[in-house]
């Protein structure tokens, strides 16, 4: 880890500067989000109404997908954005690459 002060100024960058983040896929990635929630809704419903244990699966595979689809989708704006950034100016590469791996690491 190089400098903590350098890690926090990247942090504070790319949470009050939004561009290179995920703001220009805010709508996609926000109606997506509504579209899981809807169906996760009906995964609810499948399960009060005793419906199929494989529809049912089905159903959970298909939120999961979505919401995979979503996180890639994110994560390929921040790696754009401002794990980009860090690594031009240099100021905390390291911390910046170990943070994009420990993300990887948690959506396999």
């Amino acid at each position: 880890m190089k400098n903590t002060n350098d890690k926090q100024n990247l942090d504070e960058s790319c949470h009050l500067n939004p561009s290179g983040s995920y703001q220009a896929h805010k709508k996609k990635i926000r109606d997506g989000l509504r579209r899981v929630e809807g169906q996760v809704r009906g995964i609810n419903k499948m399960v009060e109404d005793e419906r199929y244990c494989v529809d049912v699966l089905n159903q959970i595979a298909a939120a999961r997908n979505a919401l995979a689809g979503l996180a890639m989708l994110v994560l390929e704006d921040h790696t754009r954005g401002c794990v980009s950034k860090a690594i031009q100016s240099e100021e905390s590469e390291e911390d910046s690459i170990e943070e994009l791996m420990g993300v990887i690491r948690n959506l396999m």
